[in-house]
């Protein structure tokens, strides 16, 4: 899916069924080199990066090393560090690819790293088995609540015996995930959804089937696309309470997101009409999720005021808002963390350029939400981590095709 072709300006309407999610799959592909007995996934999304970690998977499941070329196309390949190191002791940290949105450092996985006596040599990681097998207390101190670095813990300890304690830990609700199916596996862990995990492993994990949750960044993009189009479209949800930190940012933008029997959708509520500059910030779990960011930059094009985004966490995933002027939108780009977007502007048709998943999918709400034809280039991104997506569109009503 190299190009995508959009006549935008069509009325959208139908049911949307997100897919399972993405961020949940990968940890536990990674979980599967614990589970001897077996894990099995059921609802995993068939995108590109779930591909990926499959084939990496299946090299370290035969005793093979990390693969540099299928490492560097996921970042998720990180998560094999944990495992590699409860299993086999020793691990080389790969350069693991993803989203071009900023520097992403891995300072908070070598915080889980040392937390255990790891010798770090360049990119070779030793792990001290003595240290690591001595049954009293370990306590991690993460510098940030690292998604990644979380998980990588939890898989580093879900074969200690010993208690080993996480500060700081990130609680989104795929971290949590991961840390049901160790538990169904036979480790201990308490504090899921909060900041502070304690976690007793285990020697051998049991046989796990674990259902993937669905994709709350897919759900959350599609409510964006909702909001445009005058609620037409409804998604279908069984998580709703984990979400309102993402339905309150809706209220900004004179939306709001009514649950009925099973399915969300949004409606128009009376905002104050006094002129105000609305401000829209990300943060870590539970505060609004940064990959959901770019989709309401769109919502922002299509909506009366002005509206200040502050990207807190990654300073190139703003970058995107640029192409935006092509289809005729009215903003700013501040500063590499900011952008100030005044609505509502009538959009058009353009050619554009998918810099990296979540961008590509706001540039597709942007085209499906402009009058006349646009191309959007480099989409092969958004089968990273959105499954079926032109198809799904399709299923709406969108005229939307691969180039």
């Amino acid at each position: 899916m190299a190009r995508i072709i959009i006549n935008g300006g069509k009325k959208l309407s139908g049911i949307w069924h997100p897919s399972g999610n993405k961020n949940e799959v990968l940890p536990l592909i990674a979980a599967s080199l614990l589970f001897r007995g077996g894990l099995k996934l059921k609802d995993s999304p068939d995108i590109s990066d779930v591909r990926i970690m499959l084939e990496i998977a299946k090299t370290l499941e035969k005793g093979g090393e990390l693969p540099s070329d299928l490492c560097s196309k996921v970042r998720g390949s990180l998560l094999f560090l944990g495992p590699l190191l409860a299993t086999r002791g020793k691990t080389k940290i790969p350069r693991s690819g993803g989203d071009k949105i900023g520097l992403r450092k891995i300072d908070a996985h070598l915080e889980v790293f040392k937390a255990f006596n790891c010798k770090i040599n360049n990119d070779e990681v030793t792990l001290d088995r003595n240290f690591y097998n001595n049954p009293r207390p370990i306590t991690i101190w993460l510098s940030e609540p690292s998604v990644t670095a979380t998980e990588n813990a939890l898989l580093l300890t879900a074969l200690r015996e010993g208690t080993t304690i996480i500060k700081n830990a990130a609680s989104e609700p795929h971290v949590a995930n991961l840390g049901k199916a160790l538990t169904r596996g036979g480790v201990k862990i308490s504090g899921l959804d909060t900041n502070l995990l304690t976690i007793r492993g285990i020697k051998r994990l049991k046989p796990v089937t674990h259902t993937i949750g669905e994709d709350f960044m897919e759900l959350g993009s599609v409510l964006v696309l909702s909001a445009i189009f005058g609620g037409k479209i409804k998604i279908k949800s069984n998580s709703v309470d984990d979400y309102p930190k993402i339905f309150e940012i809706f209220e900004k933008f004179g939306k709001k997101v009514a649950y009925e029997n099973g399915y969300l959708r949004t409606v128009n509520i009376k905002t104050s009409q006094r002129p105000v500059i609305h401000e829209i910030s990300n943060g870590p779990w539970p505060s609004f999720p940064s990959d959901l960011i770019s989709p309401m930059v769109i919502l922002a094009t299509q909506s009366r005021g002005q509206f200040l985004f502050h990207e807190k966490m990654f300073e190139s995933r703003l970058y995107f808002t640029d192409q935006l002027k092509n289809l005729g939108a009215q903003l700013v780009l501040c500063d590499p963390h900011r952008v100030l977007v005044t609505g509502s502007t009538k959009l058009h048709g353009a050619h554009l350029v998918s810099p990296d998943i979540r961008a590509g999918m706001a540039l597709v709400i942007a085209a499906l939400a402009a009058k006349g034809k646009s191309i959007i280039d480099n989409a092969e991104q958004l089968d990273r981590g959105y499954e079926k997506l032109v198809e799904k569109l399709r299923g709406v009503g969108a005229d939307i095709r691969e180039g």
